[in-house]
């Protein structure tokens, strides 16, 4: 290493020390003496009190390493010390005899060495354990080596730099601390010669920064970064109980209560602890209507209640039961006027309309090993409600079982998610094509596919005659749900019937059913939704179970062909049979969401011939509900149909629901 590079590494190495071990290891920046714009305040690292400090250690280097030794200047007086120019202590060092090292020692790495060695303990091990890592381990250095805005020093501290614009060395004036002593006149040396006369690269004077600057301003408004507790206090301070409608029922833990689930009883395993909680919950409706169906005049005030009694043992497995006491084959408790004649009908059953158990399989064969659920397979039997497409393929509630293989994907068909449902319905099999419900049997499956950017469903069910096989037929559906360009909301479902093996005007399932559904999306796609339904039934498409309360196949085209279940509201046709049609409305939702208006035109036409429809059907309709309170609200529904061949039938109605 050449004694440039060495004195380089020395000054580099002394101004880490003075900057402090703890501060970002950036470099400062470089300022000339002479330039006018240096900061105020900034303290040059090459100093005169620097310069002295070094000398000073040039000298004792020299008396310790000479054989004999120059008597020194006594130590209490540094100005002695100082009067000794640069040029002889150094003539007097290279005169010295070296240390023999192996390498010849410059004078900057003798006395770097003269100073650090004694900080530092021989073995290398322990040294490095003691190596600094804060200001407060630093080594003790020199104050002097300090700037004079840092360190306290007795030597008053000179401004005038060590280092003139002409590249040569100066030696100010001192003063000794005895006397006002003249002022001695600055001798120049050139720096070559001071330094061996080896050439050398001697850096620029540098500024250090003042601890303030260590870190740039923040890009964030300070006002930004005020933290108020009071506002993160508010968030829960603010918070208010949601209005619930608890059931009537509530044994167990409550509904919708606070708090930590409870540990269970250990009855069946631990991994599937008991926790017992049994609710009756329901709602009430009664309604007042005026008008005209399909089976002539309607003029009632009739009353429902659906109760639904919950049994839950554990977190998975529960009995489950639903009794309307208050309407007995579709038919419901209610005042009527006939012929301008007041009657009352009392329609009052106890007799269950569900009750059926339905847990997870999994469950409770891992907790008989006393494991956790090595499957998922989700079960229900009984008599028990089945509903698939929104209630179009299939709505009843039939005896048997259902299972199902949830949460499933394919990479090699690319479904990202799919669940299978597979049932069998033994008997409570609700449809126009038998004539009882206790006719027929259904074996099918469901599938729910999430896939190619939409969502698929697809099902398949055999009807079984008990005695007439000749009824027996194949139901099948399929149905593709996506949105389009970002505005439109699409579905398109078809359902097909076949294999009755009769002639064709006796078959009571036959044909098929295609269904277009669309919704427009708006720039207010919460509150404003247009809608335009379209169908085309050939021959007599049937649903696989359909309860007669629950209406036609048609029900979800619009409110035109949706009954209330409650009063017998009128209805255009909903049996798809031979017919075609659609429904064009809009919906518009309140900006709480908390009302709704709908506003319909519907229209539909035979085009064969067995179309239970005489000729062509319009409708105007209009449905307007808004909530009394969390548990209550109001509804009010208006039609009037326009039938060729048939009577129009038209109709008014109010209604009033309490939720429990």
């Amino acid at each position: 290493m050449t004694k440039s590079k060495r004195y380089l590494f020395a000054l580099t190495l002394l101004s880490l020390c003075a900057i402090g071990a703890d501060h970002p290891r950036r470099l400062p920046p470089v300022h000339s003496t002479t330039d006018a714009t240096t900061p105020m305040g900034a303290t040059p690292l090459v100093t005169t009190d620097f310069d002295r400090v070094l000398r000073r250690t040039l000298a004792e280097l020299d008396r310790q390493t000479s054989p004999t030794p120059t008597e020194p200047p006594a130590a209490s007086d540094p100005s002695a010390v100082c009067d000794e120019s640069v040029a002889e202590s150094a003539r007097r060092a290279d005169a010295a005899p070296r240390p023999q090292t192996g390498s010849r020692l410059d004078r900057f790495t003798a006395a770097l060495d003269r100073y650090i060695t004694p900080q530092i303990e021989p073995q290398p091990e322990m040294a490095m354990r003691r190596l600094p890592t804060t200001d407060t381990q630093l080594p003790p250095l020199p104050a002097d080596l300090f700037g004079s805005d840092t360190a306290v020093s007795g030597t008053a501290a000179t401004s005038a730099p060590l280092i003139d614009a002409d590249r040569s060395l100066v030696e100010p004036a001192l003063q000794a601390p005895t006397a006002q002593a003249p002022t001695a006149q600055a001798r120049t040396t050139t720096l070559g010669e001071t330094l061996n006369r080896d050439p050398h690269a001697e850096p620029a004077p540098i500024v250090l920064h003042h601890p303030c600057m260590d870190f740039s301003p923040m890009p964030l408004d300070p006002d930004a970064c005020y933290h108020d507790s009071g506002r993160e206090a508010w968030v829960y301070d603010a918070k208010r109980d949601v209005p619930t409608q608890h059931p009537w029922v509530e044994w167990g833990r409550v509904w919708y209560g606070d708090g930590i689930t409870p540990r269970g009883r250990d009855l069946f395993g631990p991994m599937n602890l008991v926790r017992p909680k049994f609710y009756v919950y329901g709602d009430f409706r009664t309604g007042i209507q005026a008008g005209r169906n399909a089976g002539g005049r309607a003029d009632n005030w009739a009353n429902r209640l659906n109760l639904d009694l919950d049994l839950q043992i554990t977190d998975t497995e529960r009995f489950h039961a639903f009794v309307g006491p208050l309407d007995k084959q579709n038919r419901f408790t209610r005042w009527e006027m006939i012929d301008g004649d007041l009657h009352y009908r009392n329609e009052m059953n106890l007799t269950p309309a569900t009750a059926f158990f339905e847990g997870d399989l999994g469950v409770m064969l891992g907790a008989l090993g006393n494991q956790s659920s090595p499957l998922e397979l989700p079960i229900s039997a009984g008599l028990m409600p089945l509903l698939f497409q929104n209630g179009i393929w299939m709505e009843d509630a039939v005896s048997g079982i259902a299972f199902a293989l949830p949460a499933k994907h394919s990479r090699l068909l690319n479904w990202a998610n799919f669940d299978v449902s597979f049932f069998a319905v033994f008997d409570q099999l609700n449809s126009p094509a038998f004539a009882d419900n206790s006719d027929a049997q259904a074996f099918g499956t469901a599938w729910f596919i999430e896939a190619y950017g939409g969502y698929i469903e697809t099902g398949y069910a055999y009807l079984n005659h008990r005695n007439d096989d000749s009824l027996s037929y194949h139901n099948a559906t399929f149905s593709f749900t996506r949105r389009y360009f970002d505005r439109i909301s699409n579905s398109v479902r078809v359902i097909v019937n076949a294999g009755q093996d009769r002639a064709k005007s006796d078959r009571t399932a036959d044909g098929g059913l295609l269904l277009v559904e669309n919704s427009w999306i708006t720039a207010a796609p919460l509150t404003v939704v247009p809608y335009a339904n379209f169908f085309y039934g050939w021959d007599r498409p049937q649903s696989v179970a359909r309860a007669g309360i629950s209406g036609g196949i048609l029900r979800n085209t619009g409110i035109n062909f949706d009954t209330d279940g409650l009063n017998g509201f009128a209805t255009l046709d909903t049996s798809a049979a031979d017919t075609a049609g659609g429904s064009v409305g809009v919906d518009l939702i309140g900006d709480d969401l908390d009302r709704q208006l709908l506003l319909e035109l519907s229209y539909l036409t035979p085009h064969g011939d067995r179309a239970i429809a005489r000729g062509d059907q319009y409708a105007i309709g209009a449905r307007y509900q808004f909530p009394i309170s969390n548990a209550t609200l109001l509804r009010f529904d208006v039609m009037h149909g326009w039938r060729e061949g048939d009577d129009n039938v038209y109709g008014t109605r109010m209604e009033y629901r309490w939720k429990f």
